[in-house]
């Protein structure tokens, strides 16, 4: 028997003087996708309804009451039996593509513990002057490069919209959290890649108080229909958006056209260094790899976070050739716990290995480290030391470099298109270095094996993600997730082991 899902959302109690229409599409796996065909009449009384009820409810609730919603509603997410988790546990892989392993482990296990009451960011606006190093917040260090230009400013926003990029499970419920706590409505377009976790948990919402679910709408809509686009930009006070360049060309168009400040996150370029200190003896360097492993497999590297290289740092007990062994050992363990789904990309690693074959049977300092099923590729490269992009998909090249510090200069011409930067450093020199990297447009300095983590305290490619809704200042914020990154690095390897051990011992591996 199959299952329909409804990839929208808003207030059922309205009603359209005319009927809405809907279109099903088959995704295969007894699954169907239900979605309305927007008419100008619909849009108008749905926005006008997420506005009334945010002048009703939270414009009467004060945040503890709408946090203590949200963490109600987590609650019920992070229960394997709950009906919105199971119809998502049974959806989400064929939809997305991503494995059930993947989606339950480092999706529903790690994903609401950003969203919890006690870790959102409620302090309120950081002022630059006063981190001009990097200083305390959240659990973590930050600071501020740039002078402040205020561009932006608007401390009551009415309706925030949000067009949210497909590879990144969950962002439709992190921007609802978000909205609630500036008193703003929200509409969210989620992407066709993606489209039914927003509802679910918009529904979720609902389940705990109607009123507050009331002030969300989540609307499914091509990119190309022009008439639903105009409508909701014009309605908006702000609209944040998620995706590549041309997504990126297309959304500063349309916000120009209507006047709407855009806060846009597009197309990034992330990787790991690995200080020699991290390898100095045999199984150090095997924990690192360990850890390395689940930053490369999480979400199939589809991430902006996500590495596409690795350097290494030589001088080390274990050499970067020596290294790409042991991580393509644990490529193979990882990857038996958290299994690629159906879009494997196995077009991609093919290509890379016959790239790289080529290369390393022509005599060029490269090798090869290959999985036996096409599931994963690890590649030594000595021949370019410059940043290239990988095919993704667990595709990974690790490159030597005679010291960290240099890097700065190597990956300088990538500018804006720097993100994050998942570290193996000794604290003693990861200051220095997540500061010549700050200076060049790197924004978020990680805990290796948690470069897909994202804290909710952290700026989000240099601006704060709750401040960004109500003010831009052209303030490049810079960050690095711990202040021990030694206690990090055990807790993270703890983590780590906890997810594949456990998963392997219940496929009886």
């Amino acid at each position: 028997m199959g299952r329909t899902v409804d990839c929208f959302f808003w207030d059922s109690s309205l009603r359209f003087d005319q009927e809405l229409s809907f279109t099903s599409e088959d995704i295969g796996g007894g699954i169907t996708l239900r979605k309305p065909v927007f008419t100008r009449e619909a849009l108008e009384k749905i926005i006008d309804r997420i506005k009334k009820s945010r002048q009703e409810y939270l414009r009467t609730h004060d945040i503890p009451a709408v946090l203590d919603v949200i963490d109600k509603v987590n609650v019920l997410w992070t229960d394997s039996s709950y009906h919105g988790r199971k119809i998502a546990r049974d959806v989400l892989p064929t939809v997305t593509g991503f494995s059930i392993e993947m989606i339950e482990s480092w999706g529903f296990d790690y994903f609401f513990d950003i969203i919890k009451k006690d870790n959102l960011p409620l302090a309120g606006k950081l002022v630059p002057n006063n981190f001009r190093e990097f200083s305390t917040c959240g659990d973590g260090l930050v600071k501020a490069y740039g002078k402040p230009h205020i561009t932006h400013s608007n401390y009551e926003p009415v309706v925030i919209g949000h067009i949210c990029a497909g590879n990144i499970l969950g962002l439709a419920a992190f921007e609802m959290v978000m909205d609630k706590l500036v008193d703003a409505a929200t509409w969210v377009k989620v992407p066709s890649e993606e489209p039914v976790f927003g509802a679910l948990y918009a529904k979720s919402i609902e389940e705990i108080d109607p009123l507050l679910a009331h002030t969300i709408a989540v609307l499914p809509f091509s990119s190309d229909d022009k008439m639903v686009q105009d409508y909701l930009f014009s309605q908006s006070d702000l609209v944040r958006a998620t995706g590549g360049e041309h997504a990126r060309k297309n959304l500063t168009q349309l916000a120009e056209k209507h006047h709407v400040p855009l806060a846009g996150h597009w197309h990034k370029f992330s990787f790991i260094t690995i200080a020699r200190e991290c390898l100095a003896t045999a199984q150090a360097a095997r924990e690192i790899a360990e850890l390395a492993s689940l930053d490369v497999s999480a979400w199939d590297q589809q991430g902006c976070f996500s590495p596409q290289e690795i350097y290494i740092e030589t001088g080390g007990g274990v050499s970067p050739k020596e290294f790409a062994g042991l991580l393509a050992e644990e490529m193979e363990r990882t990857t038996q716990a958290l299994p690629k789904g159906t879009n494997s990309g196995k077009i991609q690693v093919l290509d890379g290995y016959y790239q790289y074959f080529t290369k390393e049977t022509m005599g060029e300092p490269v090798k090869i480290f290959p999985s036996k099923t096409n599931q994963w590729l690890v590649i030594y490269d000595e021949s370019n030391p410059n940043c290239e992009t990988s095919p993704l998909f667990r595709v990974i090249r690790i490159k030597p470099i005679a010291d960290i510090m240099g890097l700065p200069a190597q990956v300088k011409s990538l500018g804006s298109f720097l993100q994050t930067v998942g570290v193996a450093i000794p604290k003693q020199r990861l200051i220095a270095f997540a500061d010549a990297m700050g200076q060049i447009g790197v924004t978020n300095i990680r805990t290796i094996s948690s470069m897909t983590l994202q804290k909710a305290w952290e700026p989000w490619d240099g601006r704060f993600p709750l401040q960004e809704l109500f003010e831009h200042d052209a303030t490049h914020w810079v960050s690095i997730d711990t202040r021990d990154i030694d206690a990090e690095i055990k807790s993270a390897l703890q983590r780590k082991r906890s997810i594949v051990d456990e998963s392997l011992a219940l496929k009886g591996k």
